[in-house]
């Protein structure tokens, strides 16, 4: 048997266990199993996706269609409302539930976080396996503050302080007509009033670097806003400043002394280092009613001071920085409720489940990738047949052929292009186009579809178009007959022969 292979998903560099997981695969492992790491650019463009045996996800990045083993690593303590316990959900019950049931291990933090996962995905409890999420190890790192150093070379980490502001979302690109709370946007912090010359003043005086780091869903929002307080002692993070310098938020979270939140479930996390943790609950009722809280009383569960304007947060941080101790035993309470495990070997935990899962079903496994590869091959003997009827121009037979074809099978780039070429055939090249454009943005590694999409605008005397597409289509190729079609095609048309 091949080596079994395994894929991962690297969303973002805002807490990716998989980042961390991979990085902590040993020899032994990376010499077992075929480990690859995709980021989302990378997985979309990736035309053998279909073929690992498992796929470890952490935001439900994909879900094959065929019997494979998925592993979720998710993305934090569920505190917030979501899916089932969201009260603004849209998906439905049985969608979230079809989607989780395929999952054969489930990552956890605890019992508590089983109940709470659970209660939002309605799975079974003999799915979860309780590790600890590998991206916690790296916050005991003891090359924290030399890594946001290199991010950061001007702040003062030697002798001054530095405090992370990590809100959660309100407001996302994803999802842009669903507004979270009612936070007050005109500060970043959400405060009615903010003296931002004073804060910087109070944040010289005592010698802070602040560092705000928003999450992803909202970097692109505010990009004017943060730009507008950067100074000498507030810095701004962002994931395209960590993944330029090969990093993820946990290579640097262990250097705050303090950090600083609302309803972001990061100060779960963050428990484990037994350092301060300060509240701004600014719209907390709003929250509670729209997005909706798994977990209260909200005072209960977040373990720190709350401060609602300028004048308490700075006060809060002043206590903190003679007084760390103040709220040790609150802090100590929820960190023995959250985690099971206080230490920095989660992603070995993990791995050694995966290995001992997967030789398990080492039989299973094989008799998948027997019944997948059985599978391509009828399909590719259907779609063959459907292309022999074009040929013949068997129109309404083919059609009805795809219909069929589609009844039991997802969509692909050649069941696209034979559905392009039927359009074509009854003189639509406008609908062919379409067609095969839509194709592309479903797969958009598939060159054929953009040599096809050419090969129309070219047939209509669209030339810019053809050869834009044409040039497209080259830059991808990987077929050697193509890529010599493709030349002679763009060599005609610059030449206008």
């Amino acid at each position: 048997m091949d080596k079994i292979k395994i894929t991962m998903f690297h969303l973002s560099s805002s807490g990716s266990n998989n980042y961390y997981l991979y990085q902590a695969a040993t020899k032994e492992m990376l010499a077992k199993y075929d480990i690859e790491l995709l980021t989302d650019r990378q997985a979309l463009y990736n035309r053998y996706i279909d073929h690992s045996d498992v796929y470890i996800t952490t935001h439900g990045e994909y879900s094959s269609d065929y019997s494979k083993i998925n592993i979720d690593m998710w993305h934090g303590f569920p505190l917030k409302g979501m899916a089932k316990m969201d009260k603004q959900e849209e998906i439905s019950d049985t969608h979230i539930h079809e989607h989780w049931a395929k999952m054969d291990m489930i990552m956890s933090y605890s019992s508590l976080y089983n109940t709470a996962m659970n209660a939002c995905n309605g799975g079974n409890i003999s799915q979860y396996r309780i590790t600890g999420l590998p991206r916690n190890d790296a916050l005991f790192s003891p090359h924290s503050k030399k890594n946001l150093k290199k991010l950061f070379p001007k702040i003062n980490i030697d002798t001054g302080s530095v405090i992370f502001f990590m809100p959660t979302f309100r407001k996302s690109f994803v999802t842009p007509d669903k507004l979270e709370g009612g936070k007050n946007f005109s500060n970043v912090f959400g405060f009615s009033e903010m003296h931002q010359q004073n804060f910087i003043e109070f944040l010289k005086e005592n010698d802070i670097t602040l560092v705000v780091k928003l999450h992803p869903f909202e970097e692109k929002y505010f990009t004017e806003e943060l730009n507008a307080i950067s100074s000498e002692h507030i810095v701004i993070l962002n994931d395209n400043l960590l993944s330029q310098n090969g990093m993820d938020l946990y290579d640097i979270l262990g250097s705050a002394d303090i950090l600083i939140t609302d309803y972001s479930s990061v100060y779960i996390d963050y428990l484990l280092l037994e350092r301060p943790i300060l509240f701004l609950p600014t719209d907390l009722e709003e929250y509670k009613g729209n997005r909706g809280l798994l977990f209260e009383p909200y005072d209960f569960w977040a373990p720190g001071p709350k401060a609602t304007t300028q004048h308490e947060l700075q006060n809060a941080i002043s206590r903190f920085l003679t007084e760390p101790d103040w709220y040790k035993q609150e802090r100590s309470t929820i960190l023995t409720l959250c985690h099971k495990y206080q230490d920095h070997h989660s992603a070995s935990r993990v791995w050694e489940l995966i290995d001992q899962y997967i030789e398990e079903h080492r039989e299973v496994i094989q008799q998948n990738r027997e019944i997948f590869h059985k599978h391509k091959q009828l399909q590719s003997q259907i779609k063959a047949k459907i292309n022999e009827m074009i040929e013949l121009g068997q129109i309404a037979q083919a059609n009805q052929a795809i219909q069929q074809y589609l009844k039991d099978n997802a969509a692909d780039p050649e069941i696209y292009a034979m559905n392009g070429m039927l359009h074509l055939l009854n003189n639509n090249p406008r609908e062919a186009i379409e067609t095969f454009e839509i194709g592309h943005r479903q797969f958009p590694w598939d060159e054929d579809l953009i040599y096809n999409t050419g090969y129309v605008y070219e047939w209509i005397g669209d030339k810019t178009s053809a050869l834009n597409h044409y040039q497209k289509a080259l830059d991808q190729s990987t077929q050697p007959k193509l890529t010599s079609l493709l030349l002679e095609k763009l060599a005609t048309l610059s030449s206008g022969s």
